[in-house]
């Protein structure tokens, strides 16, 4: 896991994590933390809870989204559609590396 602190972030980024086993397996782990809290939060009377967000990241992400999209859709796929879907986040199977966040869901 890596802890980026050279740009802005969210206070809710708990850090960025590759797609290997390890780090995967840890972040299995904060998902797992999140849903016991959630279970006590539950327990004592709460009526919120949290989730972990993930976010694709990686390299080329116009050319993995255009070749992602022709699959999904079966169809020529613009580039500027591509661009635009790509800007926001890759889809978690073909991104690179993750970041991750605890939100609050009301």
């Amino acid at each position: 896991m890596y802890i980026d602190t050279s740009k802005e972030r969210s206070s809710a980024y708990i850090g960025t994590f590759n797609m290997d086993e390890s780090d995967q397996k840890e972040l299995k782990q904060i998902r797992k933390m999140v849903k016991n809290l959630n279970k006590d939060l539950k327990e004592f009377g709460y009526d919120y809870s949290y989730y972990v967000k993930c976010q694709g990241r990686g390299v080329n992400r116009t050319e993995r989204m255009k070749a992602w999209l022709s699959d999904k859709y079966h169809c020529r796929i613009s580039d500027h559609w591509a661009r635009d879907a790509g800007q926001r986040s890759l889809p978690l199977d073909i991104s690179d590396r993750v970041d991750a966040y605890i939100y609050r869901r009301y």
